[in-house]
């Protein structure tokens, strides 16, 4: 068994009797409001299946005309029924979660000291955006945060998700936990850890990219394909750049719109930083605004500490940057977290409970993980300290 697991392992051996203590009859006073939802969710979709079947009925039979169910205003208000009919049936589980949260939150973060839970948002735009681990976003959202300080480290947490909103669609560029920590002393300058990945991972989970994406492609072999075959019966080679013209106007308003962004917002940690730690370069890039600064945060022992925090979270992309007195944590993962209970599951199951333990113990052992050795090295000091005075008395 791993060092990490061993210690989660004791972690939830002794939350389960903190459990007992302090939040079992909670759980069990929240099963009557969960199955007061659960009635509420079933009733409304029997309603919600009852009024858009016998719509759909009445258009299939011809008692709604074709050219009534077919116009542009009926589509609409159609939809607008169908939004609110669904926001209506999924409400009882966001009630419940909510209701959940507010009373069993703040109880399970006391387990690792004083800390306020809240829905909003506590770190903010301006300091996501100087940290310039994501700078091009527009939208965010908060589903949880708590607040507090531990191990004498003021900490914030937020469940976080940033998009970039166009005016037709949005593109998600993070969902995960932001983790913030603050120093009593200030970084001179700006060092700017970046997974390598990231942008394969940005691909990957946005649609809004990768459909334009697989469009141009798609466009290009069919244009070749067809090109090649008309020009095989001797038609002229101007079709092949008619057929090319839009994928290489595509291209080029893409390039001058990045130069353009970035002229705009330039970064502050431009230059790159070759260290040593092969397993750490393999994972991630630095950029900094002060090499000196940054090789001396980022030693060999702190490398490793940041490879262990990936392995806390399951190996899922982390970036993190340090500037002013702050060092902010970006863990990318998509999973809801924190969620205690569900409207399907009994409220007195501990299963869901367990999750989200293990989910906050990753969470502080990053802090553990990145404090351990200084912690360490103020109790060496002080142990000689009190070695050098025992040392001295007897010569007085």
């Amino acid at each position: 068994m791993r060092k990490f697991d061993l210690k989660l392992a004791q972690t939830h051996q002794r939350f389960q009797e903190f459990y007992k203590n302090n939040l079992q009859q909670i759980y069990a006073n929240l099963e009557p409001v969960r199955q007061k939802g659960i009635k509420t969710f079933w009733r409304r979709l029997i309603i919600f299946t009852i009024v858009f079947g016998s719509i759909i009925t009445l258009c299939a039979t011809g008692y709604i005309d074709e050219k009534t169910y077919t116009s542009k205003g009926y589509a609409q208000f159609f939809m607008l029924l169908f939004f609110i009919g669904g926001y209506a049936v999924y409400a009882p589980f966001v009630d419940y979660r909510t209701t959940t949260k507010r009373k069993v939150m703040n109880i399970i973060l006391s387990f690792w000291g004083k800390f306020s839970y809240c829905q909003k948002d506590l770190i903010g735009n301006p300091v996501i955006e100087r940290s310039e681990i994501f700078r091009y976003f527009n939208r965010s959202e908060v589903d949880d945060a708590f607040s507090g300080e531990y191990n004498n480290v003021a900490m914030t947490v937020s469940e976080h998700e940033l998009r970039i909103k166009g005016n037709k669609s949005d593109s998600v560029i993070f969902n995960g936990v932001l983790i913030m920590l603050d120093f009593p002393k200030k970084f001179k300058g700006k060092t700017v850890v970046l997974g390598k990945n990231r942008c394969l991972n940005l691909l990957i989970n946005n649609p809004v990219i990768v459909i334009p994406l697989v469009v141009i492609y798609v466009a290009l072999f069919s244009s070749l394909y067809f090109a090649m075959r008309d020009l095989h019966h001797s038609v002229a080679l101007p079709d092949l750049v008619f057929f090319l013209a839009p994928i290489g106007v595509a291209a080029l308003i893409i390039g001058i719109s990045y130069l353009i962004i970035r002229k705009k917002y330039p970064r502050k940690a431009t230059e790159k930083v070759a260290l040593e730690g092969l397993p750490f370069m393999r994972r991630w890039k630095v950029l900094t605004s002060d090499q000196v600064e940054a090789r001396y945060i980022l030693t060999p022992v702190f490398m490793e500490k940041m490879l262990e925090v990936k392995r806390f979270f399951k190996g899922n992309n982390i970036d993190f940057s340090f500037f002013n007195n702050k060092l902010l944590i970006a863990v990318h993962t998509r999973k809801d977290l924190f969620e205690t209970t569900s409207l399907f599951t009994p409220a007195l199951s501990y299963h869901k409970v367990r999750e989200v333990i293990g989910q906050l113990h990753a969470i502080f052992s990053v802090i553990d993980t990145l404090l351990g050795d200084t912690t360490k090295a103020k109790n060496k000091s002080s142990a000689t300290k009190k070695a050098a005075e025992k040392t001295q008395r007897p010569e007085e």
